[in-house]
């Protein structure tokens, strides 16, 4: 038996397992910021959801959101968003939920998002 995938909700920030990695994927646990759409997340039997991984080696640049390690983000290190990387991943990867991101940081993320997608 399996067990029940974890339940995530936009704007939160999970450690993902990416192990086991494939190809040139990064590997361990890193940090991410769920993205999708809650109507997505909660839909009955969804088993992905949408993400962008964090690092602590951003830059202010467009594509790069700071999200600083504070109580509310849960993280140990300050970091960056990194919305040039979206990613669709099983909720299997889903390790530990680690905090959330503040209101506005997560519309600098859909402005950060609508610029790398907008023609």
């Amino acid at each position: 038996m399996t067990a029940p995938l974890p339940r995530c909700s936009r704007g939160e920030i999970w450690l993902l397992a990416w192990n086991p990695r494939r190809g040139s994927e990064q590997g361990g646990f890193r940090p991410g910021v769920i993205i999708q759409s809650d109507l997505g997340n909660h839909a009955e039997g969804a088993r992905t959801t949408i993400l962008v991984p964090l690092t602590s080696q951003g830059r202010p640049y467009l594509f790069y959101v700071p999200i600083p390690r504070n109580k509310d983000s849960g993280l140990s290190t300050d970091s960056w968003a990194n919305t040039t990387q979206v990613f669709t991943v099983d909720k299997a990867r889903l390790s530990k939920r680690l905090g959330k991101v503040t209101l506005s940081q997560m519309k600098a993320l859909e402005q950060a998002l609508q610029a790398v997608l907008a023609p």
